[in-house]
């Protein structure tokens, strides 16, 4: 075989891999349920990777607050503890678990299963508290890539909450559709155009 014609074998090859993803992707996005997922932003811009931002989204949480205190109450104690030792930082995490995440009356919401916190099957949740507030967030992290010369999305008024649409995989974690805005005061999302 002439070097010409492997190098055309190889390119034809990886050109096949590249579109083999994609219609996965794009078959992924028919298929799968999508929702809107209530996101945190932090780490907006890596030079390898380009612009983007990333995102951790909040998932509802099927348990009570009592039964996520009973649960996890040593975990707390010791938050509590470092809470009254130092004044710095208003957020601290707890509660790592295991699970998928699933569709219940349009919302996403964490179905746990029981395998080990620190070695996950599929997704990994972790818990926040902030003040009496607790959160459910996926612990990987959703990146959103945007152009140069979009307005980093990440950057809102007080008050306004950015959301992600996502498709929800069987495995894995959720794959970012588009980018929104929940305005102070409303209930409804406002697609950002960030073409």
């Amino acid at each position: 075989m002439k070097p010409l014609t492997k190098a055309i074998s190889v390119a034809v090859i990886h050109t096949l891999l590249i579109c083999s993803l994609g219609a996965k992707l794009l078959y992924d996005r028919r298929t799968c349920p999508r929702a809107w997922f209530k996101t945190h932003t932090y780490d907006p811009n890596l030079p390898i990777r380009g612009r983007y931002v990333s995102l951790q989204v909040e998932v509802a949480d099927p348990r009570s607050p009592e039964e996520i205190t009973s649960k996890f109450s040593k975990e707390l104690k010791v938050l509590e503890d470092e809470r009254m030792r130092y004044t710095w930082g208003s957020f601290n995490n707890f509660g790592r678990e295991c699970g998928s995440v699933v569709l219940r009356d349009g919302r996403p919401v964490a179905s746990f299963d029981e395998s080990s916190s620190w070695g996950c099957h599929n997704l990994t949740f972790v818990r926040r508290k902030n003040g009496e507030e607790m959160t459910l967030l996926l612990a990987e992290p959703i990146l959103f890539f945007i152009s140069d010369t979009a307005k980093d999305p990440s950057r809102l008024p007080s008050g306004d909450e950015l959301w992600v649409l996502a498709t929800i995989p069987r495995k894995g974690p959720p794959r970012a559709i588009m980018l929104g805005v929940k305005k102070a005061g409303q209930a409804a999302i406002t697609p950002l155009p960030l073409n």
